[in-house]
């Protein structure tokens, strides 16, 4: 399984600082995904080679070929980089649960298709723990040279596949994979997480 984890954004509301070297049950989150996809083909997205330089002794790292155009440029990268298709993971997603993460990449494989969204019931999305195939770029490009950064833009253009997060609650019952860190006191959220992840196999 390819896997790219997207480093990407500023974090102004967290005081500019690199989410994934924020420390979350005793390790950097960036270790904390690291070792749930150890043995998959893993690439560290950075928005620059500033932000490439803090993350380069943990993997491999790229970054992002249309600089300044969010977490839509680092799918775009990604898919350049393996050029088959790939698991697209934000870095802020401390509690990713493998068997969702598989999953969600198997989806994309049978159903053959351009991306693999999690859905959940109220219609909302989760467009940052998805699987892409290399065959959505062209439609992300056309986006990226139109100043769109919104990431369902090209998506909904394309062959996509929802999946029901209500059915991936069978390999995680209370959807801890889709907790991201985006506040200070998200990170206190994240510690009371901590325990409930160990119970889930993470």
């Amino acid at each position: 399984m390819n896997v790219a984890i997207l480093a990407g954004g500023k974090a102004t509301r967290m005081g500019c600082i690199d989410k994934g070297l924020v420390r979350v049950c005793g390790e950097r989150i960036i270790e904390r995904l690291l070792r749930t996809f150890k043995d998959c083909r893993t690439v560290i997205v950075c928005r620059d080679e500033r932000q490439a330089e803090s993350y380069a002794c943990f993997a491999d790292v790229i970054t992002d070929i249309y600089p300044g155009c969010g977490p839509l440029a680092g799918i775009h990268a990604a898919l350049k980089h393996f050029g088959e298709r790939t698991l697209a993971v934000a870095i802020d997603m401390p509690f990713v649960v493998r068997r969702v993460a598989e999953e969600i990449f198997n989806t994309a494989e049978k159903k053959d298709a351009d991306a693999a969204i999690p859905r959940w019931n109220d219609g909302k999305f989760e467009p940052l723990l998805a699987c892409y195939s290399p065959s959505i770029n062209k439609e992300i490009e056309k986006s990226l040279k139109a100043g769109e950064k919104k990431i369902m833009a090209p998506v909904l253009r394309s062959k996509v596949i929802f999946i029901p997060i209500e059915e991936l609650k069978q390999f995680d019952v209370h959807c801890v994979s889709f907790f991201n860190l985006n506040s200070p006191e998200d990170i206190r959220r994240a510690e009371e997480l901590c325990s409930l992840t160990d119970l889930e196999g993470q």
